[in-house]
């Protein structure tokens, strides 16, 4: 090899990779990505290591025998590191990215759903009927008037919320009837609804 630093310079091409896995792992949150970087990065870490090796064994001397050790020992440093990381972001940084809130201000917006839907039962068990109107909440005390607005709301003007149904749906249709409506649609036109069980869906308007 006339050439005593590729496999220096082999086994630190395989090191940078690392840094495109992790935005690949941030952006595409798969592991199908994340394999197509590190089969190459590993691929170069091997051929540094047999390269680095076999360079070492012909014993070379002075800068070249530096370069022989450095290399051998940072290519097999990147194939341990390889081997060891790829099993790791699959086990634990992936499904960590999956359970990755997307929109954190859509995820306020259904927050605020979650609070309402609590709030409204609270007062209609205690008042025997629904609020007439959302503000009637704030007169009462059961929700901050903030929660009124949706984060994506700029003025703030009108309230973001509305009842979708006139009587509390019986207990069993909780999960069925849907009960309260955001009025700001999403990038795709939908507008958010919860259920009187909390649980949340998007509809067209």
């Amino acid at each position: 090899m006339k050439h005593p630093v590729v496999p220096l310079l082999l086994a630190f091409a395989s090191l940078a990779f690392f840094p495109l896995g992790i935005y690949v792992l941030e952006t595409e949150r798969a592991f199908g990505p994340l394999m197509m970087l590190a089969t190459p990065a590993l691929l170069l870490a091997l051929l540094a290591s047999v390269l680095g090796f076999r360079r070492w064994g012909q014993k070379p001397k002075g800068g070249a025998y530096g370069f022989a050790v450095s290399g051998s020992l940072v290519a097999l440093f990147a194939c341990v590191f390889w081997l060891v990381m790829v099993p790791m972001l699959s086990l634990f940084a992936l499904p960590a990215r999956e359970l990755d809130v997307e929109d954190p201000i859509l995820a306020e917006s259904e927050q605020n759903m979650r609070i309402l839907v609590r709030q409204i039962k609270s007062f209609h068990r205690e008042s025997g009927r629904l609020p007439v109107k959302m503000e009637e909440l704030v007169d009462t005390g059961y929700v901050a008037a903030r929660i009124l607005y949706d984060p994506r709301d700029p003025l703030k003007t009108v309230v973001s919320y509305r009842l979708m149904v006139q009587e509390l749906p019986p207990e069993d249709q909780w999960d069925a009837i849907p009960f309260l409506e955001g009025r700001w649609p999403d990038a795709e036109g939908f507008r958010l609804v919860a259920y009187a069980s909390e649980r949340m869906d998007r509809i067209r308007p």
